[in-house]
């Protein structure tokens, strides 16, 4: 058999990469099937068991069983019985860090067919909207089930972002957080868990601060304010969060935000951008980080992930100077600027 050439390696590296959307699918259907979870962590199963717990046809789920084995997720023998590898134990739902939600999230159908609209973009249009015909929240308030994948997905997310800005960040000496855009109130809860004397607040839409429970809000440590951040942010916190938020949102956008928060803080006041920074050379970059840009480009249009140099173009626009950036143990990092 000749010897395999770079030339040859690069060529098979690339036609897995050309069919990557196959195995995102059959991840995708084995976890909303709850494969994982049915196979004990050490144990075995067979697929005729599996299938019949599933109610679908053997051969069919042998055949995708099987393919995934070849990219070491599950192993499958040649009896017939299915076990786990260390990659199939990420796609249960107890697994730390479990990526259970994350295989139903990416290629649901929202994405899905979004993403088939791609070269929309390069024209100047929104994807997702060529796709659909409604933007990405608009959808997602219509199809809750993937809704609550995206929501789950996020709270099992690994790199554990809120743990990591809580534990990256001094608070001490602070009065008041508000969470703009703070969603479940998630980053807060692990912020005031370090901090007793702390107070917090959620902003963000009616029908989102609304959800949150009695325990959520840390029996009424963490008040909640309702609105839009595009027209304004309630006055009198010490520190103003972005978390996670910046990137849904074209530099237009962006700014009507920032300038929303520039108006609200006092001359002391802070705010964080808890963002991705995106390497200028993609070389010294990680690949999951220009997915998301790429990600947002299919939900959003111009909506994108950014460099600490783009950030803090856009902070100078609304007032605001960039003073520090404070690296986090997560993909995360805490942008903090004040005003001008």
């Amino acid at each position: 058999m000749p010897a395999t050439t770079e030339a040859d390696s690069d060529r098979t590296a690339l036609d897995l990469l050309l069919r990557g959307f196959q195995v995102s699918r059959m991840l995708r259907l084995t976890a909303d099937l709850g494969i994982a979870d049915r196979i004990a962590p050490d144990g075995h199963v067979s697929v005729d068991a599996l299938a019949a717990d599933c109610k679908v046809q053997p051969t069919q789920l042998a055949r995708v069983l099987r393919a995934l084995a070849a990219f070491d997720v599950f192993s499958v023998s040649s009896e017939g019985t299915v076990s786990h590898t260390p990659r199939s134990r990420l796609l249960r739902t107890d697994a730390p860090g479990s990526l259970h939600h994350a295989a139903r999230f990416w290629t649901g159908p929202g994405s899905w067919k979004a993403w088939g609209e791609l070269d929309v973009a390069l024209a100047g249009g929104v994807p997702h909207e060529a796709a659909w015909g409604m933007s990405r929240f608009a959808y997602l308030r219509a199809h809750p089930d993937e809704a609550r994948a995206y929501h789950a997905m996020m709270a099992a997310f690994p790199d554990d972002r809120h743990a990591a800005i809580a534990a990256a960040y001094d608070f001490s000496g602070t009065r008041l957080v508000c969470d703009v855009g703070g969603g479940d109130g998630a980053t807060l809860r692990h912020i005031l868990a370090h901090l007793p004397e702390l107070r917090g607040q959620v902003f963000d839409q009616k029908d989102v601060v609304r959800a949150i429970s009695a325990d959520g809000l840390m029996n009424g440590r963490i008040a909640i304010a309702e609105g839009s951040f595009f027209d304004e942010v309630p006055a009198g916190a010490d520190i103003y969060m972005l978390v996670r938020v910046l990137h849904n949102w074209s530099d237009a956008d962006c700014l009507r935000i920032l300038r929303a928060c520039r108006a609200a803080m006092s001359p002391g006041s802070l705010l964080l951008l808890g963002e991705e920074l995106l390497e200028p050379d993609p070389s010294s970059g990680h690949p999951a980080a220009y997915l998301i840009d790429m990600q947002m480009m299919a939900m959003f249009g111009v909506a994108r992930a950014r460099t600490e140099g783009e950030f803090s173009a856009l902070l100078a626009a609304s007032g605001l100077a960039l003073r520090r950036v404070v690296p986090t143990t997560s993909s995360v990092s805490i942008v903090e600027a004040g005003p001008v």
